[in-house]
């Protein structure tokens, strides 16, 4: 009896002293929960933007003359240094874990992001599911300081929008912070961040004014990516380049594609429903050889044309003439990537070292002088599922 006391002391003994309660709690009131994550390159180091949230006004019925956010700006040699120099601006210890939007400045890409990836990472406070962009031609700051209707915290915009765009519209892409890490190690493949940046005046753009307008005089938009070489920006793709990007990688979900009728008389608006990439190389004589299939299926969304949907030979004429624009756009993109980039985004140094490791291990210290002169043949291929719920145009007259 006295040793099962014993032992039951014991172990209510050991429980007591590793149960030690909430010994580093935070409470929310002593917080300024950030959401937004700004960075820029300074002279003498960095200089880090951040976008609190005011919980009064977020969570407000009524209107007020007061913003849901604020933005405090800090300098310092290094990235924690400058977070720890807003403790003198902010009222509150900034509260880092709910942040959404973590955006470099254009000049900060082109330096090298390596160093604030290592801080991101490193930091235990940062979770890892939030997106990474790049502000294009302009400061993070500037961007962060922008009021943003409907939304009234301008990163969770910036969020939603990137995450709306990437499901329905075909030139941005999600990257998260692991990935990105990931594509950087990665040999035989470069990556590619989503661009941010502004319509309008950044200065109206922080006034309230700018959401009590019916239609925002400054606005934030996502419709381009940006062109990494290891960690460093190197240029723009432009809306159609970051389309065809993304359906060379199998990443379109949703969108829409426009085509000109034959007789270059209006035009016909395709639902693309899926699409899907498959990539292959061979070698020959030495040298790769690649060839991407991406296949499209869509359904007809708009038609201005005087075509007969009723045919099936109208339908095969229309997937024959809309897989060549995509072939011809898709072909193009490729050349202008190898010529005006010079860097593998497309991940084919990625494909020989996954499915030819040997013939890899021969050409991986020059593949990237070898990667603007390799054979690539991308061919697409178009499938119409649906006319829509009406068959031909309202206009369409029957030829004689």
């Amino acid at each position: 009896m006295k040793k099962r006391l014993f032992l039951l002391s014991f172990t209510l003994l050991i429980m007591l002293t590793s149960l030690t309660g909430c010994w580093s709690k935070s409470e929310l009131d002593e917080l300024a929960i950030a959401t937004g994550l700004g960075l820029d390159k300074t002279e003498n180091g960095y200089k880090f933007t951040v976008q609190i949230i005011n919980p009064a006004e977020v969570a407000a019925k009524t209107i007020s003359t007061r913003t849901a956010v604020t933005t405090y700006t800090s300098e310092g040699r290094s990235l924690f240094e400058a977070l720890r120099g807003l403790t003198d601006k902010a009222p509150r210890k900034v509260y880092l874990s709910h942040i959404r939007k973590v955006v470099f400045g254009e000049e900060l890409a082109r330096d090298g992001i390596s160093e604030t990836l290592d801080f991101l990472t490193r930091d235990h406070e940062f979770r890892t599911d939030f997106h990474i962009a790049v502000a294009k031609g302009m400061e993070a700051h500037d961007l962060l300081t922008i009021l943003t209707p409907m939304e009234k915290i301008p990163a969770n915009k910036m969020y939603f929008s990137m995450q709306t765009s990437s499901e329905y519209w075909a030139p941005s892409l999600i990257m998260k912070i692991q990935q990105l890490i990931s594509t950087i190690l990665e040999d035989g493949k470069e990556p590619v961040i989503s661009g941010v940046y502004n319509v309008g005046d950044v200065e109206r753009g922080s006034n309230l004014s700018n959401v009590e307008d019916v239609g925002a005089p400054t606005d934030v938009r996502v419709d381009s990516l940006g062109v990494f070489k290891g960690d460093q920006l190197i240029g723009w793709m432009d809306q159609l380049q970051s389309t065809s990007y993304n359906y060379i990688m199998g990443n379109v979900k949703n969108t829409a594609e426009y085509f000109e009728c034959k007789d270059k008389e209006g035009s016909i608006t395709l639902e693309v429903m899926e699409a899907k990439s498959d990539k292959s190389v061979t070698i020959k004589d030495g040298e790769p050889q690649f060839n991407i299939n991406v296949a499209v299926e869509g359904n007809i969304a708009d038609v201005e044309c005087n075509i007969d949907l009723m045919k099936m030979e109208t339908i095969k004429r229309l997937e024959k003439h809309f897989s060549e624009q995509l072939t011809n756009l898709f072909n193009d993109t490729v050349s202008d990537v190898q010529g005006d980039f010079q860097s593998d985004i497309f991940g084919l140094g990625d494909l020989i070292h996954r499915t030819k490791p040997k013939y890899w291990r021969t050409i991986k210290e020059g593949w990237e002088e070898q990667f603007p002169e390799v054979a690539v043949t991308v061919e697409a291929t178009v499938k119409i599922n649906r006319t829509g719920t009406i068959s031909n145009p309202y206009e369409f007259e029957k030829e004689e």
